[in-house]
């Protein structure tokens, strides 16, 4: 295996998601990399990476493309059980897996993404290590897969704020930074709390009118 495809466990734990892309992104443009050697070489921090990826497209305080939001919650619900299980990294499905690009490609896509993905790992940092590691990771994939259900269901205004919090839990999980896992917890709670008001008020609507 090529040195950037060196295991995750060599990794220097203090190096950052946008350094581990740059580092892959070296080497002849026409290398393929797929996307499995690209989780291989995130490792854990590949949860985060995938979270950001599906919660940012249900940032929309609109409705999108129809079906967005029940495709991107099935991808977080797998995500989810994943931590759940306690896996070491994230596994795609081998035929999602074996997609490929090249690095000159990859290296296009990180230099348009690195610096939105830098701002955010700017007020990160590892801390509070129990809430994102063992019970902490396991507890924060139940509550993605609970966000994952309800982002599947068609709620209306109900997917920003879970978004939200989803994002807040990846940034947790890419740098173990346990104040963002908090930071999470009461996004979440607040997700809810909005989502339980808007399902009461559509049925008080709906009672009025046809009760």
């Amino acid at each position: 295996m090529d040195q950037p495809f060196a295991a995750a466990s060599e990794l220097n734990p203090r190096e950052t998601a946008s350094q581990v892309l740059h580092r892959l992104s070296i080497g002849k443009p026409e290398d393929k990399v797929s996307l499995g050697e690209m989780l291989d070489v995130l490792g854990e921090r590949g949860f985060g990476v995938l979270l950001i990826a599906f919660a940012v497209p249900n940032l929309l305080p609109f409705p999108g493309v129809p079906g967005v939001s029940f495709v991107t919650g099935m991808a977080i619900l797998y995500i989810a059980i994943q931590l759940i299980l306690a896996k070491d990294e994230p596994a795609l499905p081998k035929w999602i897996g074996q997609k490929s690009f090249t690095r000159g490609q990859l290296s296009r896509f990180i230099v348009k993404t690195n610096p939105f993905l830098r701002w955010l790992e700017k007020p990160i940092r590892p801390r509070w290590t129990p809430a994102v590691v063992g019970i902490g990771e396991r507890a924060i994939g139940v509550v993605a897969l609970i966000h994952a259900l309800t982002l599947a269901l068609p709620i209306p205004m109900g997917n920003l704020p879970q978004a939200v919090a989803l994002i807040l839990f990846a940034l947790a999980l890419i740098e173990l930074d346990g104040l963002m896992a908090v930071l999470g917890y009461l996004a979440s709670i607040a997700a809810i709390a909005w989502l339980t008001a808007v399902v009461f008020g559509i049925g008080k609507i709906a009672f009025a009118m046809f009760g």
